[in-house]
């Protein structure tokens, strides 16, 4: 396998994921679930949601295929799926409460608070949130492209080098969660308001356009959008 090809496959897979992975706006969405954490408590919560994102786009990568065969599924029909939980997430934000920004000295959240957050961190913070259909199925595209016929070798390396670029985007992930405090603290509330209001029909909107991606495949319409 020539470095040329190595590099055109990252370079490809990065701007790919990217744009569905959303590192930026997921980090507005995640700290939403996380209002009231000390800084400790975050990191935790923050290593458990990165774990289950890098954990979930591997497993995509190397089972994803054998488990739609299994469950004799479609991606269309996953994106469909997780396009509506995106939206009943997306419009919940948008119409309730809103939580107030932390000042200093406020108490720190207790155990039982805690461990609720920490229940989420799978679901629905890592899938489908940061990691949903849209993005699983970049990884099957991807992969269908890394498949080169009569060589194993080659499709071993792009394999690797596309799990190479979903362990980037993991950290890149990371890195952005870990800011999120810090960057709501400086709006003060009345931002932090309008952030989590933006984000909230940016959310229900990005899973209508998921919807509309899987009806627009099972249907067999000529609906040009993007995956979410």
């Amino acid at each position: 396998m020539a470095l040329h090809d190595a590099v055109y496959m990252f370079i490809s897979s990065f701007v790919a994921l990217f744009p569905v992975l959303n590192p930026i706006g997921n980090g507005f969405i995640v700290n939403g679930f996380l209002e009231g954490l000390d800084d400790a408590q975050r990191r935790v919560v923050i290593k458990q949601i990165t774990r289950n994102c890098l954990l979930i786009g591997l497993c995509s990568l190397a089972v994803g295929k054998l488990i739609l065969l299994i469950f004799n599924l479609a991606v269309p029909v996953i994106q469909l799926g997780g396009g509506i939980l995106i939206c009943k997430m997306g419009f919940d934000w948008l119409y309730g409460p809103v939580s107030a920004v932390p000042s200093e000295g406020q108490r720190a959240i207790d155990e039982i608070e805690l461990e609720e957050i920490e229940k989420k961190a799978f679901y629905p913070i890592a899938f489908p949130v940061c990691f949903g259909p849209g993005s699983i199925s970049v990884i099957f595209t991807l992969m269908a492209g890394a498949s080169v016929q009569g060589n194993f070798l080659a499709t071993g390396l792009n394999y690797l080098i596309i799990a190479a670029v979903i362990v980037i985007q993991c950290v890149i992930l990371y890195l952005l969660f870990a800011q999120g405090a810090r960057i709501i603290t400086r709006v003060g509330p009345s931002g932090s308001l309008i952030i989590n209001k933006l984000v909230a029909f940016f959310t229900f909107c990005i899973g209508i356009q998921i919807i509309v991606t899987g009806l627009s495949a099972i249907f067999h319409l000529n609906i040009s959008v993007g995956q979410g």
